[in-house]
């Protein structure tokens, strides 16, 4: 008898630990931070998927993506609980204007920031239970908007670096409830 009871609560055991451990790993994987080239988005205007080193500050940082002014990227958004994490620069041996970085989140606009040469800049925006996500790139000068560098390719190579652009589910950012 004490036997059964015995093998009875260690099969019960086991199944418990079972059940939590399937839980806990499929709670971990919702958790992982969503790359942007996973949220199926449309983009109007010139991006270029590129990871290159650049200099910020005398820091070194991996760009992933260069977005050229007056370029939009619209993506599907997870659903539940999310937050947008966007950190951008301009490398310190580019001449460039200020870039300015607009989101909205199912057409209403959420989020704004402008950012100069020699910073990396960062966005976290509460992005819950939003079905779409859009990011407009553009030049926050009033002139001087395609190339402030000089040489015959300047605006062609004249994007600006992100460094990160993800969704990270489940996750609100500070400041909103």
């Amino acid at each position: 008898m004490k036997r059964v009871r015995w093998l009875s609560g260690l099969l019960s055991a086991g199944v418990l630990s079972f059940t939590l451990a399937t839980v806990g790993a499929q709670v971990a994987q919702a958790q992982r931070p969503i790359p942007w080239t996973d949220l199926k988005c449309q983009v109007k205007g010139l991006q270029r998927s590129m990871f290159e080193d650049i200099v910020v500050s005398r820091e070194i940082y991996t760009s992933m993506l260069r977005i050229f002014p007056g370029t939009s990227l619209t993506c599907k958004l997870p659903g539940g609980r999310a937050s947008l994490e966007l950190q951008f620069a301009i490398p310190d041996k580019e001449r460039k204007a200020p870039i300015k970085v607009d989101v909205y989140v199912d057409g209403n606009h959420v989020a704004s920031r402008t950012g100069e040469k020699g910073k990396v800049h960062t966005m976290l925006v509460d992005v819950s239970n939003g079905k779409s996500l859009s990011i407009d790139v553009d030049c926050a000068a009033a002139t001087d908007c395609l190339s402030v560098s000089s040489g015959p390719f300047s605006s062609i190579l004249d994007g600006y670096n992100f460094i990160k652009f993800q969704v990270v589910p489940g996750a609100t950012s500070p400041g909103r409830r």
